[in-house]
């Protein structure tokens, strides 16, 4: 059953950070596994393991049948973004440092909350407005555009920071409508066809079974971070959450 929204920043704020750590664990493992595989390889690999945990927990549980409900345009479209996020900001790892990498991708908090205000309706906030702004700064300084640091790369993690902060906007929009797992159900589901046509750049599978065990504790630990986001988003406005 779809879970109603219950206001709460602290756990919101908690969600949110267990979630990110996640995540954080996920984006360090794959730029790891990237001295042997391909990542968008990896990527889908990991997709396919990670929906496989999905339909089984949806089913263990006896949650099948909100899957019905979780499918609409929104959802459509909050898996085509959630697809193409990762393929853009794993190419582009393949080719920067992780520290630079990520950072570009903090511009993804910014833009949540700049466009809260008018996809959401959520109040505007003059501190907000003063932090949007500096961080903005902050990220414009490490690409620092027409310099050498500037490369396609650069545009690409650029471009996943803003897939992923709509991607963060449409799971706000749609939080409480339905539980956790349903809800990321059909957009892994496109999210997995959208790499599909990556996973076989350089396409070398796992050789040994310490790698095989990695990409499925990649599996768990992406799964984990966005129940968390999920959950995050049930409790909390984005503009507090993404940053």
């Amino acid at each position: 059953m779809p879970s109603a929204l219950h206001y709460s920043p602290a756990r919101a704020i908690l969600f949110i950070s267990v979630g990110t750590g996640f995540l954080a664990a996920t984006d360090i493992s794959m730029k790891y596994l990237a001295s042997w595989y391909s990542l968008p390889a990896i990527l889908w690999v990991r997709n396919l393991m990670l929906l496989a945990v999905i339909v089984a927990l949806l089913r263990r549980t006896g949650q099948w049948a909100d899957t019905r409900t979780s499918l609409q345009p929104l959802q459509l479209l909050r898996g085509i973004v959630m697809g193409a996020a990762p393929v853009m900001f794993y190419i582009a790892l393949m080719y920067m440092p992780v520290a630079e990498a990520t950072a570009i991708f903090l511009l993804m908090p910014v833009m949540v909350a700049l466009f809260a205000v008018p996809l959401l309706k959520e109040t505007a906030d003059p501190r907000r407005l003063v932090a949007a702004v500096l961080g903005f700064a902050g990220v414009m300084a490490i690409i620092r555009p027409g310099s050498d640091a500037f490369t396609p790369y650069t545009l690409l993690a650029l471009g996943a920071a803003i897939l992923a902060g709509g991607y963060q906007i449409l799971t706000r929009k749609l939080a409480g409508q339905q539980g956790a797992l349903a809800s990321l159900f059909y957009p892994w589901v496109i999210g997995t066809v959208l790499c599909t046509p990556f996973a076989f750049y350089r396409w070398t599978p796992p050789d040994t079974p310490a790698h095989w065990i990695m990409v499925f504790l990649i599996a768990l630990s992406s799964l984990s971070g966005n129940i968390c986001l999920v959950r995050a988003y049930d409790y909390g406005h984005a503009g507090l959450i993404a940053p």
